[in-house]
């Protein structure tokens, strides 16, 4: 298991990677992105067991 540290470095690059093909395709919309956000919050509950904080959250996801 990755340490919060790294799962958070991954996470970003993951996210901004999705948003610039977002950007790419000319589909930045308010559902397009939260999705982006919603399915990270998915992945880290699995990985973690609990829901990201606030926090956390803001960390990511800014």
């Amino acid at each position: 298991m990755e340490t919060l540290a790294e799962n958070k470095k991954k996470m970003e690059a993951e996210g901004m990677k999705k948003v610039e093909e977002l950007k790419k395709n000319n589909n930045v919309t308010q559902e397009s992105t939260l999705k982006v956000v919603s399915d990270g919050c998915d992945e880290f509950k699995k990985e973690y067991g609990r829901n990201m904080t606030y926090s956390e959250m803001r960390e990511r996801y800014g």
